[in-house]
């Protein structure tokens, strides 16, 4: 599934798609200050809390 998420910060893309492997998320693009990729659906919430843990996201 596709998921869509404002940027709290400007962060290297790298350093995103890094925090995302463990969960399996791919295809990570920067498109209008919104951080946007590809996620299994089981693995979205816990990808989500890793995101906003490490402050990438609102």
């Amino acid at each position: 599934m596709k998921v869509l998420y404002p940027l709290k910060l400007e962060v290297p893309l790298k350093e995103i798609k890094e925090a995302l492997k463990p969960y399996g998320g791919r295809c990570a693009k920067i498109s209008d200050g919104k951080l946007e990729y590809q996620i299994k659906e089981e693995q979205e919430q816990a990808a989500l809390a890793a995101l906003k843990e490490k402050g990438y996201i609102a």
